[in-house]
């Protein structure tokens, strides 16, 4: 928003009462034949109708005026001064990817898994569950132990990029089989609309785009228009010699599937001078243990205690959460968030990791396994 202080300045919203005043000594100065003002008066309250009414058309100048420009435009208003830059908003888009469907027993029958099949995974502490299509018709065929099946995600949104391990139910009975998502499951990432401090940056951004030679915001932004990228590093510092640079591709999920790489590389290549020697690569994917201890009053119940905090330390974790820190994690944030999370908390120490954890610009640290000890005083 534009500094009350700036606005003040080029359209003043006047007080009520003053205004009010200021009108009827005018009218006074000006020998109006109407002289009774009271409160209560026929007179007053249409006067009282009048002057609010300009005053909401003043407000309604001031929030005009605010959306007149990227930087403090949001919503459609952003959408349509983003035209003015050639952007437009990144839209929400569906998880794709596989899931594996296996059995011990080869001497089982065929199982046919059928296109719209759905798969579920495992509740999380709200008990939702996630669904997920088979996009095509698929069997598991007599002998064979495994057989791949490639689904998408029933609504948009990057909650739906979920870790390996988590996709295990299926909605109807297919038999006795076995459903898993394995580490890379996914093909394509699932993403939310862009939000407005994205879009706007990604609009701000787009000067670089007209330099002659290409920066290092315009790498960023032409990587950053593509739905599925997260966040974007460039080392342009002659990381693997003169003439080189770096892009590191951090997606919705984290690691970036060669799919949205290879649409990084062709955004990149139709930009990159002829001498550059331009590498695309997908962030490092570090899960990070964390264990903590919370003390609360022994008064309190603890039932649900540990889900919760666990619960908030992953939130903390989630990639959208993180802005640009997500090569690092400290002692502070985590105390911080578990205790604006679960009120009835007291005190929180932090035994993993150690110490407060920074790693290269290239890695993203995600969270590993999550570890809650109650105490009560």
């Amino acid at each position: 928003m534009i500094d009350d202080k700036i606005l003040d300045q080029v359209i003043p919203v006047p007080d009520l009462t003053e205004l009010k005043d200021q009108r009827i000594q005018e009218l006074s100065d000006a020998g109006f034949t109407i002289t009774n003002f009271h409160s209560g008066g026929v007179f007053h309250t249409l006067l009282m109708i009048v002057l609010r009414i300009q005053i909401e058309l003043l407000e309604l100048c001031r929030t005009v005026l605010n959306q007149m420009f990227v930087s403090h435009a949001s919503g459609a208003w952003l959408d349509l001064k983003m035209s003015d830059y050639s952007k437009t908003r990144k839209l929400a888009q569906k998880t794709q990817g596989v899931v594996t469907v296996s059995r011990t027993d080869t001497d089982g029958e065929a199982v046919k898994i059928p296109k719209g099949h759905i798969f579920k995974s495992i509740k999380d502490i709200n008990g939702d569950e996630l669904r997920f299509v088979a996009l095509q018709e698929i069997t598991l065929q007599k002998g064979a132990k495994s057989v791949e099946v490639p689904v998408e995600a029933e609504v948009e949104g990057a909650r739906y990029n979920v870790p390996a391990g988590q996709i295990t139910r299926t909605l109807t009975y297919l038999g006795d089989v076995t459903i898993s998502n394995s580490a890379g499951w996914i093909t394509r990432e699932g993403s939310d609309t862009e939000d407005d401090e994205s879009a706007r940056e990604r609009t701000l951004r787009s000067w670089s785009e007209l330099a002659l030679v290409p920066l290092r915001d315009t790498y960023i932004n032409v990587c950053s228009a593509i739905a599925g990228v997260l966040y974007v590093t460039v080392k342009d510092q002659h990381p693997r010699g003169q003439g080189t640079v770096d892009i590191i591709i951090t997606s919705e999920a984290g690691t970036a599937t060669e799919d949205l790489l290879e649409k990084c590389r062709v955004a990149c290549e139709e930009i990159r001078e002829p001498d550059t020697d331009v590498k695309v690569k997908s962030a490092e994917i570090v899960a990070q243990d964390v264990a903590v201890t919370v003390t609360v009053s022994s008064a309190l119940s603890q039932d649900g205690l540990a889900e919760r905090v666990q619960a908030s330390v992953t939130d903390l974790l989630k990639l959208r959460n993180r802005g640009d820190s997500l090569n690092e994690l400290t002692h502070a944030d985590i105390i911080h968030k578990i205790k604006s999370d679960v009120s009835t908390v007291r005190n929180v120490t932090v035994t993993t990791p150690a110490a407060d954890v920074t790693l290269a610009e290239e890695k993203v640290i995600m969270a590993g396994k999550i570890t809650v000890t109650v105490k009560g005083v």
